[in-house]
């Protein structure tokens, strides 16, 4: 059915709307503001505050088209505009409505499309799962999470849906200006079967509006579980049977009532609905993950909302807001408030976090402005934060902590909400700038009927949906347009700033050629920023051919422009960049066309790094006949010169080997003198050997050595030398030990320097040799005296080699040995004879001519010549006194062959050493 709330019509015109209806914010505890025409802000909530309101979260507040409160609510109490409770609405006093300040959206006041002292308050309840727990009783005792207890935090029911009806046109018994006549009266958005489970609980904290486009009123819309209700609101009443929409996801009651928590919110353009989800959970007043943001679009004709899209899944969300011309949604979430962008291919994928501060309501103001309330942010709790420019992408929306001063007042989750449908009523203007013609539209949600326009400069007004204005000179004017929406009157107005043009002069550029060509030549047109608009850095330019292209913004040219002409005449367009208001001008090209011959730059290359690379002063290479006002730049090739970028510094090390050139530029007021190549060139070094080392012979002092400069490549006449001795030629000879150097020059003057070290050496002194012998591995060492200064090698028997660098030779044959010492630097070799003694183990005296006799091998004229050789028996008996110089014993004793057996010796050799032993006679 449809409730008749109008016994008559005073006329049949609608109620004109505009935006002073959001004028006036009451919430949290005891906060207030009122946003101005102006666009500033005022704090009401200063001391001694008047404010009554102290609400954890829902609250809902009204004024009238200039801005002037009407009433206040925080879905339980509603206060009039001198902040007296309406009898008829006094929760303390038990004639409360039905909403909850723990009800994230405990309401939105709408007013009657046709009465324009009617006012509806839609309430939404906290669906409390303690509550639903001993439905249909009432809940009486203490809630869970320091929630409180029947009666002062509730009334044990979960009440869900209602509305109440204001009427401002009488007064309250207490002097209220309006007063509450229809309370609390219920709209189904449940399933009611009373066995069900929905039914216990009834809604979610959720509710918005948005009005209807053909003007005919508005649509309320709540939602549960995953059902969209939206309730009709026209000049008869408010429809008691909703447009049901089933979407996707499911919320369940089983997670109440955190479940239920979240903002929705309708686009001001009306095609939209955002709703928040803090969590997705299933435990019955429990705390768990899993919240959501969801994005639908939304028929305003016929209240469905279809195609659903989720934005953010598996994190929780709680405020959502769009902005006024619906491009961005914003979401306060539990990391912080993201922004997307609805004109993005993937919405979903166009997230950016412009704030850390976690989640509270959102609420788009009447200054296009979102503002968002904090809680638990410490002294930041006494203000709201702003985003300041919607529309911009990402950081540029310029999120502001901290933005309006609450004064006495502090936030906490919740914000009013309001019909911001309305706000999308706006006044576009374009090119606000003083002199030319500055266009206006309306953009508006529904199809505009009729415009007045009144420009606020005295001028007559306009009736034109696309007027287009002159204003007389920069300033600010207040323009306003009646503006007839399907029916509905809306006045909307904005404060312009109209600017003045910037200020532009005309500018020339000369540039060089480096060769007799003058066109095709490329200018870096930003060279005459300075002269057009000096140092202002809110101004830029833009270069164009011709004059109407810099009006007309058409066809810009390139900043590293090639010339067609010379002479040749651009047009600039000088745009301020906070107002967009332009101004144009000339720039005059003209090329210098000359060939310089080049400079050098010679260096020889650097020791210990001859790569071809070295350091070089770009001074020095001195350009003559210059003005004494002109200066230089030096660039690495010429194309960097001639567009005046990337230049080198003066100290500079060139990056290709040996021969680079680079190009000095000069200029004398801006304007190119000239373009002067120069040839950096790096000499290499002589290519030698720089150390060397050489020997003299101390013990042949009438022999020289020759010493070389160690050339490398080139042969000696190509270079020049400075010994250490004074001498010049390429060699010298010297016989003396020590250190000499010389200095090799090549043609390009670039020198380097050798060291030569001359050391002694000289033939070897033998101090001693030591030989071990009469064991089975026989050794001679030979040991050198101190005087032996030089690099010896040796051999044994063998005077010409080979020799060997060890001192040492082993497993010597018995015998006589010479040894041979040689110094490897050519002083000479010396000999000494060596002797290395046996004595046989057996002998077979049998005349075969093997071993017949048994003597000490070694042993001669020179070698132990004074040697004793005893035979003994085993008795110790003496056999023979052998001569040492002789053929040995013979096996004869006392003229008869001697028994094979062992007999044993005593060798007495030079008082030296002596040896015993024994040996085998075999027969």
């Amino acid at each position: 059915m449809r409730i008749k709330l109008l016994v008559f019509f005073l006329c049949l015109s609608l109620q004109s709307f505009s935006q002073g209806e959001a004028s006036n914010w009451f919430f949290g505890n005891r906060a207030g503001i009122k946003f101005n025409s102006d666009n500033t802000i005022t704090t009401l909530s200063n001391f001694p505050n008047p404010i009554r309101i102290v609400t954890d979260e829902g609250c809902s507040s009204f004024s009238d088209a200039n801005g002037n409160l009407l009433l206040y609510t925080d879905g339980r109490t509603v206060w009039d505009r001198n902040h007296i409770i309406m009898p008829n609405g006094n929760y303390n006093a038990g004639t409360g409505l039905l909403g909850d300040p723990s009800s994230t959206q405990s309401g939105i006041i709408v007013p009657n499309p046709a009465n324009p002292n009617l006012y509806y308050i839609f309430t939404v309840d906290e669906p409390h799962h303690q509550n639903a727990s001993v439905y249909p009783n009432p809940f009486l005792g203490d809630y869970d999470g320091g929630g409180g207890r029947v009666p002062a935090a509730d009334d044990g029911f979960n009440n869900g849906l209602n509305y109440s009806v204001v009427d401002m046109s009488i007064t309250g018994a207490n002097g209220s200006i309006g007063n509450i006549t229809v309370r609390n009266t219920h709209l189904v958005t449940y399933n009611p079967d009373p066995a069900g489970e929905e039914i216990k609980y009834k809604c979610s904290e959720k509710i918005t509006a948005v009005r209807i486009r053909n003007g005919g009123g508005y649509w309320v819309i709540t939602h549960f579980i995953d059902k969209f209700y939206a309730f009709k609101i026209d000049p008869s009443g408010v429809s008691t049977t909703p447009v049901i929409s089933q979407l996707n996801p499911v919320v369940p009651v089983s997670g109440y009532r955190r479940n239920a928590i979240g903002q929705i919110k309708v686009s001001p353009n009306g095609k939209k609905i955002a709703i928040a989800h803090v969590q997705n959970g299933q435990i019955a007043g429990g705390t768990s993950s899993g919240g959501a943001m969801y994005l639908y679009d939304f028929d305003n004709s016929t209240g469905i909302v279809s195609n659903g899209q989720a934005i953010i899944t598996d994190s929780g969300c709680y405020g959502v807001e769009f902005s006024a011309e619906t491009k961005k949604l914003y979401v306060s979430t539990e990391s912080g408030v993201v922004q997307f962008n609805l004109e993005a291919p993937s919405i979903p994928n166009s997230g950016q976090l412009i704030s850390s501060r976690s989640y509270s309501s959102l609420q788009l103001g009447p200054d296009k402005k979102i503002y968002k309330a904090n809680i638990n942010t410490g002294l930041d709790d006494g203000f709201l934060d702003a985003i300041n420019n919607p529309e911009l992408d990402g950081s540029a929306c310029g999120y502001q902590n901290a933005a309006v001063n609450l004064g006495a007042g502090t936030s906490r989750f919740g914000l009013p909400p309001f019909i911001t449908s309305v706000f999308n009523t706006n006044i576009i203007a374009k090119n606000l700038c003083a002199g030319q013609a500055t266009t206006f539209e309306i953009s508006a949600n529904g199809f505009v009927q009729s415009a007045i326009w009144n420009f606020g400069d005295g001028s007559v007004f306009s009736n034109s949906l696309l007027p287009s204005h002159v204003f007389p000179g920069p300033g600010t004017y207040t323009v306003t347009a009646t503006v007839v929406v399907e029916g509905t009157t809306i006045r909307s107005t904005k404060n312009l700033q109209i600017n003045a043009l910037p200020v532009a002069t005309p500018a020339t550029l000369v540039q060089c050629s480096p060769t007799a060509a003058d066109t095709n030549i490329p200018f870096k047109l930003s060279e005459a920023t300075q002269s057009i608009i000096g140092n202002d850095p809110n101004l830029s330019l833009t270069f164009f051919r011709s004059l109407p292209e810099a009006i007309n913004d058409t066809n810009a040219l390139p900043i590293n422009y090639p010339n067609a002409a010379n002479p040749q005449q651009l047009f600039v367009r000088v745009t301020d960049n906070t107002t967009g208001c332009f101004s144009t001008t000339t720039l005059d090209l003209s090329v210098n066309a000359m060939a310089n011959t080049p400079l050098q730059i010679k260096k020889c290359d650097e020791l210990n790094s001859e790569d071809g690379i070295s350091d070089f002063t770009l001074t020095d290479a001195q350009i003559s006949g210059l003005p004494p006002t002109a200066t230089t730049l030096y660039y690495a090739n010429i194309d960097d010169a001639l567009l005046e970028q990337h230049p080198i510094a003066e100290n500079y090390t060139n990056t290709v080997p040996h021969q680079q050139t680079i190009y000095a530029r000069v200029e004398d007021n801006n304007q190119c003198w000239g373009i002067y190549p120069i040839s950096l060139i790096v000499n290499p070094l002589p290519q030698l050997k720089t150390e060397d080392t050489y020997y003299v012979c101390t013990n042949l002092p009438n022999r020289y050595t020759t010493l070389t400069p160690g050339l490398l490549q080139g042969i000696p006449s190509d270079y020049t030398y400075e010994w250490s001795t004074g001498e010049h030629t390429s060699t010298i000879q010297v016989n003396q030990a020590g250190t000499y150097t010389v200095k090799v020059t090549n043609i390009h003057g670039c020198s380097k320097i050798r060291t030569l070290t001359v050391l002694p050496s000289n033939n070897a002194t033998i101090q001693k040799i030591v030989i071990v012998d009469l064991v089975a591995n026989n050794t001679v060492t030979v040991l050198l005296a101190p005087e032996s200064i030089g690099s010896y090698q040796y051999s044994l028997d063998l005077p010409g080699g080979p020799f060997q660098d060890s001192n040492h030779f082993e497993n010597v044959s018995p015998g006589f040995h010479t040894v041979y010492i040689y110094d490897i630097h050519g002083c000479g070799i010396v000999k000494k004879d060596i002797s290395v003694l046996q004595i046989p183990n057996y002998f077979t005296p049998n005349g075969d001519g093997y071993n017949d006799t048994w003597n000490i091998i070694g042993i001669n004229s020179i070698f132990y010549s004074d040697a004793k050789i005893y035979v003994f028996d085993r008795f110790g008996k003496l056999l023979s006194d052998v001569d040492p110089r002789g053929a040995g014993w013979d096996g004869i004793y006392n003229n008869h062959p001697a028994i094979a057996t062992d007999y044993w010796y005593l060798v007495i050799l030079n008082n030296e050493r002596t040896v015993r032993g024994h040996f085998s006679l075999k027969r």
